[in-house]
C-alpha cells in the first residue's frame, strides 16, 4: 500500500523509539511491505478503539483466570471466605480493558 499524499487530513505526528523498536519497526515495516506510517497510524487506532487487540488481551486474562481457579492450592480459603483463587482474579478482572483503557 503506498504512503497517503500529504494534504489536510493527515497531519504529522512525531514519537520516540529506543534503538531496538525502531529496528524492529523498521524490519517489520520492510518485511509486510508497508510505510511506518502505516503501520503506526493502524498500531494506534487499535490501541485507542475497542479493537481485537482489547478482545485478545481481555481473552488472555480470561484464560489466566481459568487456571488460576482450576489450581488446587488456589482454592485455599482465607477468612474472609474468599480463596486465594478469588483474589487474585479480582486482581486480573481490574486488568480488563474497556475502549482502548484498564479497567
Amino acid at each position: 500500500m503506498k504512503e497517503p499524499k500529504p494534504h489536510s487530513r493527515v497531519k504529522p505526528v512525531m514519537i520516540y523509539l529506543n534503538d531496538q523498536d525502531r529496528a524492529d519497526l523498521n524490519a517489520y515495516a520492510k518485511k509486510e511491505k508497508m510505510p511506518v506510517s502505516q503501520l503506526a497510524r493502524e498500531g494506534i487506532k487499535m490501541r485507542i478503539t475497542d479493537s481485537d487487540y482489547n478482545t485478545g488481551f481481555n481473552d488472555g486474562l480470561n484464560e489466566a483466570q481459568k487456571v488460576t481457579r482450576s489450581i488446587e492450592g488456589a482454592k485455599m480459603m482465607f477468612p474472609s471466605g474468599k480463596s486465594f483463587a478469588d483474589l487474585v482474579c479480582e486482581n486480573i478482572q481490574q486488568l480488563v480493558r474497556h475502549d482502548g483503557t484498564k479497567g
